[in-house]
């Protein structure tokens, strides 16, 4: 597993905002530690320096709220092809 980033909050449009530390390949999924599913990372948003993801949720869950989130190293290569 390969760090990403922080989930910061919810979108009004119900997407979640997380600040990214590595910017990952779109369409990749998004898991917590515990390697439950949040998502998928579909937009890369903010400047070069800063950016932030949303991710598409599978579910809302207020708890995912300031944990790390994480990918799988497998996807991120099979993404770069």
């Amino acid at each position: 597993m390969k760090r990403i980033g922080l989930a910061l909050h919810y979108s009004r449009m119900g997407n979640l905002v997380i600040k990214l530390a590595e910017v990952p390949p779109l369409y990749i999924n998004v898991y917590t530690y515990t390697m439950k599913k949040v998502g998928t990372l579909y937009d890369v948003i903010g400047n070069v320096k800063n950016p932030y993801g949303l991710v598409k949720p599978v579910e809302r869950n207020d708890s995912i709220i300031g944990q790390p989130l994480y990918v799988k190293v497998q996807d991120m290569q099979k993404k770069r092809r």
